[in-house]
């Protein structure tokens, strides 16, 4: 994401923390981000995208601070190392946070809707990998009954939390929450019957497998749209700008490991600096849908690394 969208975005993070989503108008939008309303429509259609991309931030920042947090270790003080940094980034977008709940936003529109709804379904499917992790094959059978119970307490605990105007100890909260799951994984009996199967989560499982592949879908768009726009250049250019962009194609698509990101820069820096117009617009395009794709698929491997 170029440098000037993300100001846009954190801009209107704060304006929507300070005055409400609903009670931000687009006039105080483009009067903070010094621009006119004709240059904010080139940028979102609408203050319903400008939502959608501005919980887009919030949750792919949320996940990368979380999920790189882990370091070395043991898996359970990992974990705890995880939850810390997930509640500091709480504690640190808690006016945010609070304007989400009080003006209901997930029903802004069905789009924010589902997206929050997606968002959800991963971080229960984080959980599910990161107990696994952390306690072993034998918490496999009713894995899902302990995320659910993790999840409804840190959800629980985030809520009061932010409710609250004095600070709170992240990293205390997060030993807290962990020492009561020690007790709660060790409640199971081995024969007992879990009340969630793989069957409960098939609707998220759904989801994220719809959405996979409309992100691939408008990856090959923008693909398509970068080799179409190369006509306008000489033979000669047009034929390297389309070589490189088979090259970076098949390398986000590689079946044998993750993208090489030295490679994916490599390219992406060589298309940028084409000289054409409409060729800038697709790269930046482009460059948009690999950042989504990239991001979708870290937080993929993290989820399911042991699976």
């Amino acid at each position: 994401m170029d440098e000037r969208r993300v100001r846009f975005i954190e801009t209107a993070m704060k304006l929507f923390a300070e005055k409400g989503y609903h009670a931000t108008s687009i006039q105080d939008l483009v009067e903070a981000w010094g621009i006119s309303k004709g240059a904010f429509y080139h940028h979102f259609a609408s203050k319903e995208e400008l939502l959608l991309a501005v919980l887009r931030y919030y949750s792919e920042k949320m996940v990368a601070d979380f999920t790189a947090s882990g370091g070395d270790g043991p898996e359970k003080e990992r974990f705890i190392r995880q939850l810390t940094a997930h509640f500091s980034h709480i504690r640190e977008y808690k006016d945010f946070l609070r304007m989400i709940v009080s003006e209901q936003l997930p029903k802004v529109n069905p789009e924010v809707e589902r997206y929050m709804f997606r968002q959800h379904g991963r971080l229960f499917l984080w959980y599910c990998a990161r107990l696994i992790d952390v306690y072993g094959e034998g918490v496999k059978p009713y894995v899902y009954d302990v995320a659910m119970i993790t999840n409804g307490m840190i959800r629980q605990y985030l809520f009061f939390f932010f409710f609250r105007d004095d600070a709170f100890d992240a990293e205390e909260a997060a030993r807290f929450l962990v020492r009561r799951l020690d007790a709660i994984v060790a409640s199971f009996a081995a024969d007992e019957r879990p009340l969630l199967t793989e069957e409960s989560i098939a609707p998220w499982m759904e989801l994220e497998e719809r959405e996979r592949k409309k992100q691939r879908e408008r990856l090959t768009a923008a693909f398509v749209a970068v080799r179409e726009a190369a006509a306008e250049l000489e033979p000669v250019q047009a034929e390297e700008v389309r070589g490189a962009a088979a090259a970076l194609e098949e390398e986000l698509f590689r079946q044998d490991g993750p993208p090489r990101a030295y490679l994916v820069d490599a390219l992406m820096l060589y298309l940028r600096h084409q000289q054409a117009p409409s060729l800038a617009a697709a790269v930046d395009a482009l460059s948009e849908e690999i950042n989504t794709y990239e991001r979708l698929h870290r937080w993929e491997r993290e989820t399911w690394k042991k699976q």
